[in-house]
């Protein structure tokens, strides 16, 4: 079954260390991490995106357009980190889960959400804060290193 992979996967000091500090990973492991967060991240933009977009055609409210726009930014830049290790783009995308969770605790204030409801996302907010400002650091780390390496010279032949 698929789920006999999982502690695998988990427990791999190649694919996963998410432990180790981010000085400490090689250039695979740090591409393997952030790969994983550019999955995450790039999906809930692109599930908002496409509610967005599916959500103003229905009426027209310009808020919906601005969180297409967000959505579109925020995917541009994980490829950018991807590709470039820009380090702009790895502060757009370490926020980006944390601009998600501002907003679920904006609507869970206007709408007088439980004390509770409003804890898990304050905790969330942290959490992803924290996990963010790990990205940044390996975006920054490896950058200073010089370990990647960028080829804007590839020709198709």
């Amino acid at each position: 079954m698929w789920f006999s992979k999982i502690p695998g996967y988990i427990f791999d000091k190649q694919k996963t260390p998410y432990l180790t500090e981010a000085k400490d990973l090689t250039l695979a492991q740090s591409q393997y991490e952030l790969a994983a967060y550019g999955v995450f991240t790039g999906s809930l933009y692109v599930i908002i995106g496409l509610a967005a977009i599916l959500t103003f055609f229905e009426n027209n409210n310009p808020m919906y357009l601005g969180w297409l726009v967000l959505s579109v930014v925020v995917i541009y830049s994980i490829f950018s980190v991807m590709r470039k290790y820009e380090l702009i783009a790895s502060y757009i995308i370490s926020l980006a889960p944390a601009g998600i969770i501002v907003f679920c605790i904006f609507e869970g204030l206007k709408n007088s959400s439980s004390f509770l409801t409003l804890t898990i996302f304050i905790c969330l907010f942290l959490l992803s804060l924290k996990y963010g400002w790990r990205v940044s650091r390996i975006v920054a780390w490896q950058r200073f290193n010089g370990d990647f390496k960028i080829d804007n010279n590839k020709k198709k032949a």
